[in-house]
């Protein structure tokens, strides 16, 4: 079996993205990384990598291993804490989210838990874009909304109560609807992800699903940015309610259709289909969803 200070070798690779980056984060040379991947793949009889002149990506094996040399150097970590009666959490800690959120309502939870745990290290990766978690090394993700089906593990963390929500300026120019079917008659502002558009927004009426198409006047794939145009009247926008509340307390925004209750979906955590998680996020983990319960 190879060393483990070769599969710690492997998982620079694939987190720098190249033997030369990995090569300067470790303080080795380009030589001695391609030589631990290559025991790796001599000892295991498997090609690791795809490699080109300007590109890397892990081959199906590759993945596999990788999920498993992260096990492997987690338990190194934990078992080294506890024989050395380090039992405070440390490590770093891997977060991908969207921006908003975020800022707004992570950040500081984050620092809550970096305040009582201060060994733990945390690199966030704040983006619109679903990362992909076992590419880009991440140890968890914070989604909102209907999750795709994937090989990932998800933990649902909290609701996500969401609410119609437009400017006064605007309603005053375009009246407000009194119906749902009447938001196919206004600007709507919508989320787009990987490229898809909304087209329709799905509510509740009296228990029974409704779903309504929509007229997108505006949208974006960043959640601030249909916020500031819903602010600058330039339609209808259909938002978390943490994300509004404060703009709806000052009388910049108002709330619409309020005997609607929109489809909320839900917060969840996410994170790589491997048996063994890190104590950390775990830990980190139970700490946002007692957190999200009371402030959502």
């Amino acid at each position: 079996m190879a060393a483990i200070a070769d599969y710690r070798t492997f998982l620079e690779i694939v987190h720098c993205g190249s033997i030369s980056a990995a090569g300067r984060k470790l303080g080795l040379s380009p030589a001695n990384v391609s030589a631990a991947l290559a025991r790796l793949e001599k000892s295991y009889q498997i090609r690791l990598l795809s490699r080109t002149t300007r590109s890397q990506q892990l081959t199906y094996e590759g993945e596999k291993f990788y999920q498993y040399c992260l096990a492997v150097a987690d338990q190194e970590t934990e078992l080294i804490n506890e024989l050395t009666n380090q039992h405070e959490l440390a490590g770093w800690i891997s977060i991908s989210c969207t921006q908003d959120f975020g800022r707004n309502i992570l950040l500081p939870i984050i620092n809550t838990f970096i305040a009582n745990h201060p060994k733990i290290q945390i690199n966030l990766h704040l983006t619109d874009q679903l990362s992909d978690l076992v590419r880009e090394g991440i140890d968890l993700a914070i989604r909102l909304g209907p999750l795709k089906d994937s090989s990932m593990v998800a933990r649902k963390l909290a609701d996500n109560r969401r609410v119609l929500v437009a400017s006064p300026k605007y309603l005053a120019k375009y009246n407000c609807p009194n119906t749902l079917n009447e938001l196919s008659l206004h600007n709507c502002l919508t989320y787009s992800q990987s490229g898809e558009r909304q087209t329709e927004w799905r509510f509740s009426n009296k228990g029974n699903p409704v779903s309504i198409n929509i007229n997108a006047t505006h949208t974006s794939s960043n959640g601030e940015v249909i916020k500031l145009l819903a602010l600058a009247g330039k339609g209808i926008a259909l938002k978390s309610i943490w994300d509004v509340t404060q703009e709806i307390k000052d009388g910049q925004l108002v709330t619409i259709l309020d005997e609607f209750a929109a489809e909320s979906g839900a917060v969840y955590a996410v994170f790589p289909n491997r048996k063994f998680v890190p104590q950390r996020v775990s830990v980190l983990i139970e700490h946002l969803k007692e957190v999200l319960e009371n402030v959502m």
